[in-house]
This record gives structure tokens, C-alpha cells and sequence, in this order.
């Protein structure tokens, strides 16, 4: 394929947010005496890469107003203690834009948490594109994730049969597939190998992290790359 542009998730993929984002719920959880066990483990693992309030609510069994207050708990916490980024994660962004890749980011986060993280990271020109919850009322695994992206995308003469989408999740390869785009999946986030039965995907696209894309690229792009992968 000719590659033109990559869209990706942000948590567990360019943020290492998955495990320590369960530590944190778990430590807010006690916090608010809401029982927490394999099963809570469980049940937020299958169903993560919800929205933040709509996760606490389904995976700790709690009513809005305490997943609300619980949300707030946890922006405050990543806040005072930032997770740090998936190792490589830097590095590969900066190979694909000198390799002039367009990259677009897609979250269920507001704009304002996002950019705080993207600024302190230093990351905010990066990302072309950024599509956040106030751009798109829609949540994985429908398709329309991706509409404002790739509206953008063609502004640049760019379709979807020129982009990758990377995510973590089962409802990433759902989405993405939905979509009609090539997808990958990254195991740093809750995909496990064991979700391949029900969620089939090229054996290819499973990358163990985002560290791992140059080397994915450099195998299917079909142009010459400017900077090969080190």
C-alpha cells in the first residue's frame, strides 16, 4: 500500500495508561468503598476504551453521579502524577514525520485534558489531526469515529485506502475494520492474543507496541521511505 497517513489511539498506545490506569481506579475505588476484585478486574478490562464515566459506571456496577465524581478523582491524580508515554512511543513519532507521514489522533478524552498531557509531553505538533470527544459524539466500535478524521484527511487529498489505524482494544479492530481502513493492533493496552477468535486480524498487524510500527512500515509501504527504521 502506499501509506500516507497513520490515525491512532492515544491510551495504550501512545500512553502507557492501561495497567496503571487500572491501579488508579482501583485506589479511587477504595477510596469511595466500592468493592473491588478479579471480577471488577475483569469486567473493566473487556470493557476497556469505553468513555471514562460510562467504564466506572458498567465495570464498578455504580450510578452516574459517583462515576462522575470518581472520573473527576482520576483526572486529578493523572494530572498530579502524568503516566508516562509507552517506551518508543517519541521516537516513532518523530520517524514517521520525518518520513512525512500525516498522524492523526483519535480519544474519547475532552480537548482540554488531552492537550495538558500532549503539552506536557511536548507533543501537541506531532499530531496533524486530533479528534477528541467535543469533535465526535460517537464511540468505538462505530465506524463514525472516524468521520471527522478523515473529512480532515481528504482536505489533504488523502483517502482511507492511504492510512493505518492502530488501537489496543477489540473494539479498535471492530472500528477500524467497520471503517473500511487497515488495521493494527498494539499489545499494550487489554488486546490479548486469545481475542484473535473472536476479533480475527492478520497475525502481521499485531505489533508488541507502537516501538514496533517503522519496522511495519517499512515492509508494506510501497514508496521509498526517506529515514529506514533503526
Amino acid at each position: 500500500m502506499l501509506l500516507k497517513a497513520v490515525i491512532m489511539d492515544f491510551d495504550g498506545v501512545i500512553l502507557d495508561s492501561f495497567r496503571e490506569g487500572l491501579r488508579r481506579i482501583k485506589w479511587i475505588a477504595t477510596t469511595h468503598d466500592i468493592p473491588w476484585d478479579r471480577s471488577a478486574r475483569r469486567k473493566l478490562t473487556e470493557l476497556w476504551g469505553a468513555p471514562g464515566i460510562e467504564l466506572l459506571k458498567k465495570g464498578l456496577g455504580v450510578n452516574e453521579a459517583l462515576a462522575l465524581r470518581m472520573y473527576t478523582d482520576w483526572e486529578k491524580l493523572d494530572e498530579a502524577d502524568p503516566i508516562d508515554l509507552i517506551p518508543g512511543a517519541r521516537e516513532t513519532l518523530i520517524w514517521l514525520r520525518k518520513n512525512n507521514f500525516l498522524k492523526c489522533l483519535i480519544t474519547s478524552r475532552h480537548r482540554e485534558s488531552l492537550l495538558k498531557i500532549l503539552d506536557a509531553d511536548d507533543l501537541i505538533s506531532e499530531f496533524e489531526i486530533i479528534t477528541t470527544k467535543q469533535d465526535c459524539p460517537y464511540h468505538k466500535p462505530d465506524p463514525r469515529v472516524f468521520v471527522h478524521c478523515l473529512d480532515t484527511l481528504q482536505t489533504h487529498g488523502i483517502s482511507k485506502e492511504h492510512c493505518i489505524f492502530i488501537g489496543d482494544t477489540p473494539s479498535d479492530i471492530l472500528a477500524g475494520k467497520n471503517a473500511g481502513i487497515e488495521t493494527l493492533i498494539v499489545q499494550t493496552g487489554p488486546y490479548l492474543l486469545k481475542h484473535a477468535a473472536e476479533h480475527p486480524i492478520d497475525l502481521g498487524n499485531i505489533l508488541q507496541s507502537i516501538d514496533d510500527l517503522p519496522m511495519w512500515v517499512e515492509e508494506h509501504h510501497g514508496a521509498q521511505l526517506l529515514t529506514l527504521p533503526k
